[in-house]
């Protein structure tokens, strides 16, 4: 989930003509915004943020950007200092932290009042939650993919795959891309070994009737379970279909699919928009993930990109008022389409023009709106970290440096202080 490396200043300058919904000010204000994602995000989020202030004379939005990494770096330094900017994109993964420590503004005063969830689906709503109170608004959901690009597969000789691919069928087909791309320069791998991402896990978990908490909180699975999940990219590790983590570190931020160095790679459906820039416009399929019993694909919607104010905001009207803008204006979502997710709002979603990537994403939605499981509830305080460790013990298992059943003990083990917390 990483995208752009280095942390972004820039400020906009207010003007224009008041519109309707506007912030109510009695003079001039400055709001601060941040966000994670790559430049491309970036330029929209600016293109967003002058309409916001053209319909709002007075305020001005100094706004902020950074990879994942950093971005998480520098909001916990601001917690710290009660220095939280007004307005933040917040992640699932990390509501209870800010949410649940008075971090975050509650925002029902402004439901109804400067916010309209209205447009927003109920099941949606309580993923911004925390025992009953909105802290995040969703801007968008998205779900996994697996992204295939078929150029380079036609460049390669190798057959486009199919939906309804199972785990052991992802892998022939992996090993079949390796074997094909061993003496391109540079070399073709098959994919970035996908036991790597904690979100398609929990997606695994949920096909084998398990869960990543039980309802107490706790772990809803074990170190053997683990430790089968790791191992299903053993032999891909082993045999260099899956592209080595030295490898991976030179390719500086950049996506292995967007570089053309891997075929495939199963990330969130939204991700089409930044992959397909990065190849320079490769043709690239969406298949569901694959799953072994094609009625259990343990899929959901994920609410992305949620928009937080800061509790220490001096200017909480005008931070929800934004909210409201970069959730519900058509322009706003023309702006992004769906390079955010899906739009949450219906007002937002109405004014996406359904073609080329976005008729895409949408269409694959479509596809897979059948074998959806309910949206997941806020995860428990600490996810986050729970997240940060998976990847870093994977690291090390990629490496070579622990045994998969070590990695799953040393994970398990920080897993559960962190959640005694």
């Amino acid at each position: 989930m990483a995208t752009a490396s280095a942390l972004a200043l820039t400020a906009c300058g207010g003007g224009g003509d008041t519109g309707d919904g506007g912030a109510s000010s009695g003079g001039d204000v400055t709001l601060t915004f941040a966000w994670w994602g790559d430049v491309s995000r970036a330029e929209r989020y600016e293109q967003s943020v002058d309409l916001f202030e053209e319909a709002n004379p007075g305020v001005t939005v100094q706004t902020s950007f950074a990879g994942w990494g950093d971005y998480w770096q520098a909001r916990n330094t601001e917690a710290a200092g009660g220095a939280l900017p007004d307005v933040m994109q917040m992640d699932i993964a990390y509501l209870s932290v800010y949410g649940g420590n008075d971090r975050l503004a509650a925002l029902d005063d402004a439901i109804g009042a400067t916010i309209d969830t209205s447009t927003i689906a109920e099941a949606v709503l309580p993923a911004g939650q925390l025992e009953g109170t909105t802290y995040a608004i969703t801007s968008s959901t998205n779900t996994l993919a697996t992204f295939v690009n078929t150029d380079l597969l036609a460049e390669l000789g190798v057959a486009a795959p199919e939906a309804g691919l199972t785990w052991a069928g992802y892998n022939d087909f992996l090993r079949e891309v390796a074997a094909a791309g061993a003496d391109s320069s540079p070399q073709v791998y098959g994919s970035v070994d996908y036991t790597q991402i904690f979100w398609l896990f929990n997606i695994w978990l949920g096909q084998q009737g398990l869960s990543m908490f039980d309802q107490d909180g706790a772990l809803g699975f074990t170190a053997d379970d683990l430790t089968e999940w790791w191992s299903l990219t053993a032999d891909l590790r082993a045999e260099n279909v899956v592209m080595p983590p030295d490898v991976a570190a030179q390719l500086s931020g950049a996506d292995a699919i967007g570089s053309q160095q891997a075929v495939s790679e199963i990330s969130w459906d939204n991700f089409l928009v930044r992959f397909s820039e990065g190849s320079g416009g490769a043709t690239l399929a969406m298949l569901p993930p694959p799953a072994d019993d094609p009625a259990s694909s343990g899929l959901f919607l994920k609410p992305s990109l949620m928009l937080a104010a800061s509790a220490n905001s001096a200017h909480p009207e005008e931070a929800a008022a934004l909210i409201d803008f970069l959730v519900n204006d058509a322009q706003v979502s023309e702006i992004f389409g769906t390079s955010r997710g899906v739009p949450a709002s219906s007002s937002a979603l109405d004014a996406v023009v359904a073609e080329g990537l976005d008729a895409q994403i949408l269409d694959y939605e479509d596809s897979i709106a059948d074998s959806l499981t309910d949206t997941p509830p806020p995860p428990v305080d600490g996810f986050g970290s729970l997240e940060e460790s998976f990847v870093r013990i994977h690291e090390e298992l990629a490496y070579g440096t622990v045994t998969t059943a070590e990695a799953a003990d040393q994970w398990f083990a920080e897993a559960e202080d962190t959640l005694r917390g």
